[in-house]
């Protein structure tokens, strides 16, 4: 392996491992900070001085962030529309793939290759 090479590879690996290392914290972080917004939005739901006695009476917007995002995961984003439809494509090919009898294919571009040497020949 010349040196170029060999530099050139371990340069790659290096950044790989390195991305990844980074990708890996920084989801790391992302996910702390929202576990600790939850718990810090929890912590100011229960001391709040409003509804003390009875939480009924608090305005919509204190409820915890926890309750507010349980309404908007019923709903499906995009994101699940799109991967649903990516399923289903990914589906049907490989079920055309089981279904197809390759055999025929076979004989069907063995036909079209003779018959293309054919056209050649004669010219």
């Amino acid at each position: 392996m010349g040196f170029i090479t060999g530099f050139a590879s371990g340069f790659a690996l290096t950044s790989s491992i390195l991305y990844i290392s980074v990708q890996v914290h920084r989801a790391n972080r992302l996910e702390q900070r929202r576990v600790i917004r939850e718990q810090v939005d929890q912590i100011n739901w229960l001391a709040s001085s409003s509804g003390a006695y009875d939480r009924r009476f608090l305005p919509p917007d204190s409820r915890p962030r926890e309750e507010r995002t349980r309404e908007s995961e019923d709903q499906t984003s995009i994101k699940e529309v799109l991967k649903h439809r990516w399923n289903q494509e990914v589906e049907f090919l490989a079920r055309k793939a089981h279904e197809t009898r390759w055999g025929d294919i076979r004989d069907g571009a063995t036909n079209v290759w003779k018959a293309a040497l054919n056209v050649v020949k004669k010219d």
